[in-house]
């Protein structure tokens, strides 16, 4: 599954959606915005309008292969180096 807009808190993933005339009363991190920033919306800073949790997250890194390495691609074609 890929986010764009989320947060990952003690291993929950709230992700920041968009909506029309959505209300705090729904967001999943309305506790901790208004704990943290007191009046002002943790939404505001993502550019969203609330947060839904969307469950356990696991987060898993990986790296470049060698081959990939100093590689330029535009347009999804990889295209040799420029000088």
């Amino acid at each position: 599954m890929e986010v764009k807009n989320g947060i990952i808190i003690d291993g929950v993933l709230h992700e920041g959606i968009v909506m029309r005339n959505a209300h705090c009363d729904g967001c999943s991190l309305i506790a901790i915005c208004h704990e943290i920033r007191g009046n002002d919306a943790l939404c505001a800073i993502i550019n969203c309008d609330k947060f839904v949790n969307r469950g356990k997250a696991t987060v898993r890194f990986s790296r470049e292969t060698s081959e990939n390495t100093g590689s330029i691609y535009r347009n999804g074609v990889k295209i040799e180096k420029e000088k």
